[in-house]
């Protein structure tokens, strides 16, 4: 399915009002599809000025970028939104896994709600993405990182990324194929310490992935976060990352009412060798391999 098509079928926006975080200029929902804010940590030429040039932003360039209508700078979203708050849902498209403190932003995108409103996160499949080779976040990571309130990745997080990262494509590995371990250009472990060894010194933010998942270790993760109280949320709906796709969706109710146990249970419980493992080699992948085999013999 369309990921347009799969959010505006999850979160319903006609007649409704939401909040889009970061959209740039791809949003997922559009002003005709209903009553939508679009939210972003600058203003609209602030964005503009900063991805000047970008190669993602096509042959419009900084011109397709959307007019903001909410600044989050320095504030929360229910701080920003003002008179507008509460809204009925709020979508966030590869949003999430930059947030240093994931726990903290859901508690603040929960203020900003009504009671039965919507989060919907699109989050990166670890398997199919540049942090391929990254180890998966813990629940542990999680709950330290809101313990801490960190606002900015700590230098073990903007490490791993600059060190690991590497080129991938989500269709070979689905068909089983390996994934070359070599960094990307700039990276590897040198530069990685480099930099984070200025983060470490200087507090400066550098962005990186701090949360790294597949499908089934972020409902492990989701689970253990409902069970300690720590969201008001249950899951409404949960889509893992389809085949030949790297992402992931959770749609998320805020329900103040209910127990922690009742929001933890919410969670659905996912086969590990389809949303945690890596997809084994179909018979083409395996002749191919084999007949490159004889030919190296």
């Amino acid at each position: 399915m369309d990921r347009r098509q799969r959010v505006l079928d999850l979160v319903k926006p006609r007649g409704r009002r939401g909040v889009e975080i970061g959209p740039l200029a791809n949003p997922l929902i559009l002003r005709g599809d209903g009553d939508v804010l679009y939210a972003d940590h600058l203003p609209t030429e602030g964005l503009r000025r900063k991805y000047r040039g970008h190669p993602g932003l096509g042959a419009e360039g900084t011109d397709a970028i959307v007019a903001v209508d909410v600044v989050l700078d320095g504030c929360t979203l229910v701080e920003a939104l003002g008179a507008r708050a509460p809204v009925d849902y709020v979508v966030a498209s590869h949003v999430l896994e930059h947030i240093p403190d994931p726990v903290g932003w859901l508690r603040e995108a929960a203020e900003g709600l009504r009671e039965g409103g919507m989060v919907c996160l699109l989050v990166p499949d670890r398997r199919f993405t540049f942090d391929h080779f990254r180890r998966d976040s813990t629940p542990g990571e999680i709950v330290a990182a809101h313990l801490a309130g960190l606002r900015t990745p700590p230098a073990a997080h903007v490490y791993e990324q600059i060190a690991r990262a590497c080129a991938v494509e989500p269709a070979a590995i689905w068909r089983g194929e390996t994934v070359d371990p070599a960094p990307l250009p700039g990276g590897g472990p040198r530069e990685a310490l480099r930099v984070a060894r200025d983060v470490a010194e200087t507090g400066d933010y550098v962005d990186a992935h701090c949360l790294v998942v597949t499908p089934h270790g972020f409902a492990d993760i989701l689970a253990e976060i409902l069970a300690l109280g720590l969201l008001p949320f249950e899951v409404a709906d949960f889509v893992p990352t389809g085949r030949n796709e790297a992402e992931f969706v959770v749609l998320l109710r805020k329900a103040s009412d209910l127990s922690p146990a009742e929001r933890a249970a919410s969670v659905p419980r996912l086969d590990p060798r389809r949303h945690r493992d890596l997809p084994r080699p179909g018979w083409r992948t395996l002749l191919a391999a084999g007949l490159q085999g004889r030919r190296g013999a």
